[in-house]
């Protein structure tokens, strides 16, 4: 006579959250080759020296990348490229990713700029207050 345990049937079992989470995004990236891969990172290395070398032209050419002295055009092209790669998202073109990376590089150029005008306001703080004597001034600037 057979087990009584092999004669109840199981339950099916069902997928847990993990699972089903694993599936849908297995299923919503497609899987890129390294081809593919290497193409796109090539393009969006071009498109980031091409927004690098027109963000230098109008910084040396327009006098500077804030426009008015109070606009900083790198973080209005950081928002404009973010916004549009937004509305192209989920298109089979792939532009929305090309706005991203023109728009990563916008935030790259500001940020760099934030910081160093930071850091060089930073070093302009003199260390020691108490060296107001032009005496010691001068002997810190003589060539021996």
């Amino acid at each position: 006579m057979p087990p009584l345990a092999s004669s109840v049937p199981t339950a099916p079992t069902q997928p847990s959250l993990r699972d089903w989470w694993r599936e849908l995004q297995e299923s919503n990236s497609p899987k890129t080759t390294r081809v593919e891969s290497a193409v796109m990172g090539l393009r969006h290395n071009g498109e980031s020296a091409a927004m690098g070398a027109i963000l230098a032209f109008i910084d040396t050419d327009l006098g500077g990348l804030d426009l008015g002295g109070r606009v900083p055009l790198d973080w209005v092209g950081a928002a404009l490229f973010y916004a549009l790669s937004v509305r192209d998202g989920g298109k089979e073109d792939g532009i929305a990713s090309d706005f991203r990376a023109m728009g990563q590089s916008c935030t790259t150029i500001a940020m760099y700029r934030m910081v160093q005008k930071w850091r060089c306001a930073q070093k302009a703080i003199p260390r020691n207050k108490a060296s107001k004597d032009p005496v010691l001034a001068a002997g810190k600037t003589a060539a021996f």
